[in-house]
């Protein structure tokens, strides 16, 4: 059942999500015309994302039903903090958005994935992928939509949109959880009867700490050199606007493209994956998607082959994303390190971006080596895919 409530705040939660919070680095560039603002922005987002995550974890894995509930607070606060853009107290409209935006973020996406790990242990690839289905639909729905509002609406209505429907999206999960807190195994990490029958053997213990520690830092490069697919969007946003006059409209159309097929990829390759072992094809997808990144800059002018080309970067990517993922759980699962490689995946990919965002930051002159560099960690992944084939994702 909770499953079911979950995907149902997916949908709407990234809706609600997503028509500000997609858009908000071109918000704070058109508000103050520095790309070097825009870039600081999601640096030090991700950084306070990454704090905060820290701080926040061990109640996380016990409560992350509160923490979705809890998040409509930062939420709302960062939302009218954009509002202070367009007014003197700009600057600390960019600081309280900072904060308060990093906050909201680290509120959404650990929360998210632990309960639906605790709620699809024993599910496979294909209930993933039908997950970040139901995600993406809500993703896509507010990029679209939220391209519109921002063209065409006040920012107060569609921040008084976007918080109605998160509340909405919340408050089923949030009414189970109550109802449910003091059942038996309730928000427990499940663990396999191979750790259990460790517990009283020193010896085994010590190869059981040897052993996920290796899995740890081994899944924490893989998800860190192709994690930086998550800057990418928000790096093509601003160099759209660098390039030309984009309009938020055109920008949603390249968004909407690339979550559509990533979100439809996720859901055809979580039922492929329980039939076929993917591992030649998501290193073909690895070459292939890191050389479609490359001619992203050199495209930014043509906008509908942007679309297509986006599209295709997305579906690519989606087999990538749920075939590391499926296989890290599986394996870290077994070790009973579920949550902590949840954990290790949500700070590698922020890094990543770190990197990206890092790199225009220091001068938007910078703008097409980073899609280069894009393109050439993900080079770096397949060639550490293909090193260690028996030790791979």
């Amino acid at each position: 059942m909770q499953l079911k409530l979950l995907n149902f705040h997916k949908i709407f939660s990234q809706f609600a999500s997503n028509i500000v919070g997609a858009f908000i680095a071109l918000i704070i560039y058109k508000s103050t015309g520095s790309f070097t603002f825009a870039f600081l922005f999601m640096v030090l987002s991700m950084l306070l994302r990454i704090m905060f995550t820290k701080i926040f974890f061990n109640l996380m894995e016990k409560y992350p039903q509160v923490f979705l509930a809890l998040r409509i607070i930062p939420f709302l606060l960062y939302s009218l903090s954009l509002l202070l853009l367009d007014t003197p107290y700009q600057v600390l409209g960019i600081v309280l958005s900072v904060i308060l935006y990093a906050i909201s973020v680290s509120f959404k996406d650990i929360p998210m994935e632990l309960t639906y790990s605790y709620n699809a242990s024993n599910k496979g690839s294909s209930s993933n992928g039908l997950s970040r289905l139901f995600e993406y639909i809500g993703v896509i729905s507010a990029i679209i939509l939220g391209g519109l509002f921002l063209d065409n609406l006040d920012k107060w209505v569609v921040i008084l949109i976007a918080c109605l429907t998160y509340l909405i999206s919340v408050i089923p999960l949030f009414i189970f959880y109550i109802k449910q807190r003091k059942t038996k195994g309730f928000n427990k990490e499940a663990v396999s009867n191979a750790i259990e029958s460790f517990k009283n053997i020193r010896i085994k213990k010590h190869q059981q700490k040897v052993i996920s520690k290796k899995l740890l830092i081994r899944y924490f490069i893989i998800y860190f050199l192709f994690c930086v697919y998550d800057a990418l969007m928000s790096l093509l946003s601003l160099y759209l606007f660098k390039v030309s006059a984009s309009s938020y409209s055109f920008i949603s159309y390249v968004q909407a493209s690339f979550y559509a097929m990533f979100g439809f990829g996720c859901f055809v390759a979580g039922k492929l994956d329980e039939k076929y072992d993917l591992t030649l094809l998501v290193g073909i997808n690895c070459i292939l998607s890191g050389i479609l990144v490359c001619f992203v800059p050199y495209l930014a002018n043509f906008i509908w082959i942007e679309v297509a080309l986006f599209g295709a970067i997305g579906y690519l990517y989606s087999h990538i994303s749920i075939f590391c993922y499926s296989r890290m759980m599986m394996r870290c699962n077994i070790m009973g390190i579920g949550n902590t490689a949840l954990y290790n995946r949500a700070q590698a990919s922020r890094w990543s971006q770190c990197l990206i965002y890092g790199i225009v930051a220091i001068s938007s002159a910078l703008f097409i080596p980073a899609f280069f560099v894009v393109g050439i960690l993900l080079h770096f992944y397949t060639c550490k895919r293909r090193k260690n084939k028996k030790n791979a994702c």
